[in-house]
């Protein structure tokens, strides 16, 4: 299928480059070869400039737009205006411990280009994508989310990765960043078990809609309610970023459960999984009913996705669920055939969605708290008293529905009285 010229970017080494812009333009860069053994490449000649022992090597800016590099500070220096590629040499594990000026060291997989840039000197990790994921996982997820979840986390992350490998410009020189603009990546240290172990179990596996990378992006926790992508960014709607309710009809939303786990807070038990998970889409609406700090609420809520994987949900089920209709395909390079492999399709249960829900408007925390301090409701002081006054003023809903549409994880005063 078309899938490989969507993606032929990514060659079969399988290397991205990504921008270590958390360092920032800095004078000087120092690069230490775990192994002792380093080799410096040339890009734009195209050939090796040094191969040999070196503990320490030592990049400095110049005028110019030019570089020096000193090898173990001897009186030998390189000067160059060209990319350079810098790689630890030896038997794996290798690595190149990095430190950017005056900043903390940092220990990077596969190799380093150095380059001048606006003055300064710009530091590119050139690294496998599978290794790269195993710095973005953990720095993204709960660190100790059940293995579904962090291999659902892992599939979007790649995703994510693969279809925005053009996101910053040919200027930059490099396909993503190392901060929350792309995924946050730290290197080698943010590296757990957990997170490399779903790596390997999904090696190569990301969603598609059509013939493209689906749009996977997440959040930290919707508040019990995903929301629409049109409705968070304008624009055109995506069929597989809908609205809904967060969990199943007649329990907790998934983030509930999953922002107790987190906190360690979980006190009885967890409700049965279910075979049938109806997906109600909702309208716009809904998006003042969450506080903002949890993120835009569109995708993939990672909370709720720790929720499903604790209730006993596989990964298949939970992107299933937060991407409804993407299918899940295999990179050509993690085959052994070289060519993409579609798996079979996930579906919601293998059940037809409910009828979509549009929903008005509902009244904001601001507003039940000033019914509430008004003592204009049945029982002052209540926040069920004010649902009810407000259900009672023709508004449409019920009180149950504003229960749950008003439930705000960790805002006083609103959480603890909804459910």
């Amino acid at each position: 299928m078309p899938l490989c010229a969507q993606i032929s970017c990514l060659n079969a080494s399988r290397n991205i480059r990504i921008g270590l812009v958390s360092q920032g333009l800095p004078d000087t860069w120092k690069i230490e070869p775990s192994s002792g053994f380093i080799e410096i490449f040339d890009q734009n000649k195209r050939q090796s400039v040094y191969s040999g022992k070196a503990a320490e090597i030592v990049i400095t800016a110049m005028k110019g737009g030019k570089m020096k590099v000193a090898v173990d500070a001897r009186k030998s220096l390189y000067y160059f205006s060209n990319e350079l590629l810098f790689s630890a040499v030896g038997r794996p594990p290798i690595n190149l411990k990095v430190r950017a000026g005056g900043r903390k060291s940092f220990s990077y997989r596969g190799s380093i280009a150095i380059f001048p840039q606006s003055g300064g000197l710009r530091g590119v990790n050139v690294v496998d994508i599978e290794d790269y994921l195993k710095s973005v996982v953990p720095s993204e997820i709960f660190n100790r989310a059940p293995d579904a979840a962090q291999q659902a986390q892992t599939i979007a992350a790649r995703t994510y990765a693969i279809r925005n490998l053009s996101r910053h410009s040919d200027k930059d020189n490099f396909q993503l960043c190392d901060k929350v603009h792309c995924q946050v990546y730290s290197g080698i240290a943010r590296e757990i078990k957990a997170a490399s172990k779903a790596v390997i179990e999904t090696a190569g596996k990301i969603l598609i809609y059509g013939n493209s990378p689906a749009n996977t992006v997440y959040h930290s926790n919707c508040g019990g309610y995903i929301i629409d992508s049109r409705a968070a960014w304008k624009g055109a709607s995506v069929p597989y970023l809908i609205g809904h309710f967060d969990g199943i009809s007649g329990h907790k939303p998934f983030c509930y459960y999953g922002k107790l786990i987190k906190t360690n807070s979980l006190k009885g038990k967890l409700p049965a999984p279910q075979k049938k998970i109806r997906i109600a889409q909702l309208s716009s609406a809904a998006k003042a009913s969450t506080h903002k700090n949890f993120g835009h609420r569109v995708g993939m809520c990672q909370d709720g996705a720790i929720g499903m994987a604790a209730i006993g949900y596989g990964f298949r089920q939970i992107l299933a669920f937060y991407y409804p209709g993407t299918q899940l395909a295999t990179m050509r390079y993690a085959v052994p055939t070289g060519k993409p492999v579609e798996d079979r399709p996930i579906v919601v249960a293998s059940l037809p969605q409910t009828t979509p829900v549009s929903l008005a408007a509902p009244p904001n925390p601001t507003q039940v708290n000033a019914l509430r301090r008004s003592g204009k409701t049945r029982k002052p002081g209540s926040i069920k008293g004010a649902l009810r006054q407000i259900s009672e003023n023709g508004s449409g809903y019920t009180a149950v529905g504003l229960r749950k549409l008003f439930w705000t994880p960790g805002e006083p005063g609103i959480s603890r009285n909804i459910y």
